[in-house]
């Protein structure tokens, strides 16, 4: 059995309910202007590990809620990230094989493409309820999130398997 057929077995709908908890925490905190500018979106990288390692448990309805959830708490118009984890959803899920294949380095060009898609999603509905153009600052975040992929990968994993063993 491997690494990845024990994952998928054995991981808690607790540890994975968790994990959103605290990535939702993250994103609330309220930071000044240029700090928030280079911050990932802790729930969006949690949300893409979540489906590429256990996609039985988060699919795009999942997406759909936790989306919602980051809408409600960050005061954001809501449905603003629900449309942005949708269309990630999807992408991850038609990918989700391949990219896992992928060597780290791979997947975090994959990651990356899937949160500046969710960033320029953003972006787009800002622009189009407020006819104003945010800042392009905002698009420096995925590029640390990409940066700090194999990082979580490699935590939650090893978290997942702690879990397992106790």
């Amino acid at each position: 059995m491997t690494q990845f057929d024990n994952i998928y077995r054995h991981t808690r709908k607790r540890l994975i309910a968790a994990s959103f908890a605290v990535s939702l925490l993250l994103d609330f905190m309220p930071l000044p202007l240029p700090f928030a500018y280079w911050l990932p979106e802790f729930t969006a990288l949690m949300l893409i590990f979540w489906l590429l390692h256990r996609p039985q448990n988060i699919g795009i309805s999942m997406a759909f809620v936790i989306g919602l959830l980051l809408d409600i708490g960050s005061g954001a118009p809501l449905g603003l990230h629900a449309l942005a984890f949708i269309l990630a959803a999807y992408l991850v899920h038609r990918q989700q094989r391949q990219i896992l294949l992928y060597a780290f380095g791979m997947q975090s060009l994959a990651v990356f493409g899937v949160l500046m898609l969710i960033q320029l999603s953003v972006m787009a509905v800002y622009f189009l309820n407020e006819h104003q153009f945010g800042s392009w600052g905002l698009l420096i975040s995925p590029f640390i999130g990409a940066f700090l992929w194999p990082l979580l990968n490699n935590l939650m994993l090893t978290l997942t398997s702690i879990r397992r063993r106790s």
